[in-house]
């Protein structure tokens, strides 16, 4: 059909012929309007990639509306390359992360000068960034009404060895 309607595309069968051709170079010969479904199927594991092209879409030609122009031609291009070059991986921390999360993650610190024997609360304590200290955001809650045992001046990071019972 030209243009293909997005509801008839079946982007869909790619996964099947990956399953019953798992040695096979897939691709997609596309007929709909602009680059959308060509990105799609990138994740869905093709490799080639067919549309119509046209200098001028204001050339007469019953494939003109489905023709991409030069500067589309472009985006499918870099488009398409930056999801491929996406793909993968694993959800773990990287290398280059780590001054990210160690800026944008917080750790609970005084909020103003603790003495020893003084229990922890929302009073004195609370979560800032860095999260460089040894007691994450995520594990305020365990420190609150456990017993200081050292002085903590305000702002300083809760270390682990001042946290009593």
């Amino acid at each position: 059909m030209y243009p293909t309607p997005y509801s008839k595309v079946r982007l869909g069968a790619l996964s099947e012929l990956k399953e019953e051709f798992p040695d096979a170079v897939l691709g997609l010969s596309d007929h709909s309007i602009g680059n959308y479904t060509c990105f799609a199927s990138v994740p869905l594991g093709a490799s080639i990639l067919e549309k119509h092209f046209t200098s001028d879409k204001a050339w007469p030609g019953p494939d003109i509306e489905i023709s991409i122009d030069p500067k589309e031609l472009s985006e499918l291009v870099f488009g398409t390359r930056a999801i491929h070059e996406s793909l993968g991986g694993t959800k773990t921390v990287l290398k280059e992360e780590r001054p990210t999360i160690d800026f944008a993650y917080a750790s609970v610190v005084a909020i103003q000068d603790i003495t020893p024997g003084e229990m922890f609360s929302y009073d004195n304590i609370w979560v800032k960034r860095p999260g460089t200290g040894e007691i994450m955001a995520r594990d305020f809650e365990t420190v609150l009404g456990k017993k200081c045992l050292k002085h903590v001046h305000k702002n300083d990071q809760i270390k682990l060895d001042l946290v009593g019972n």
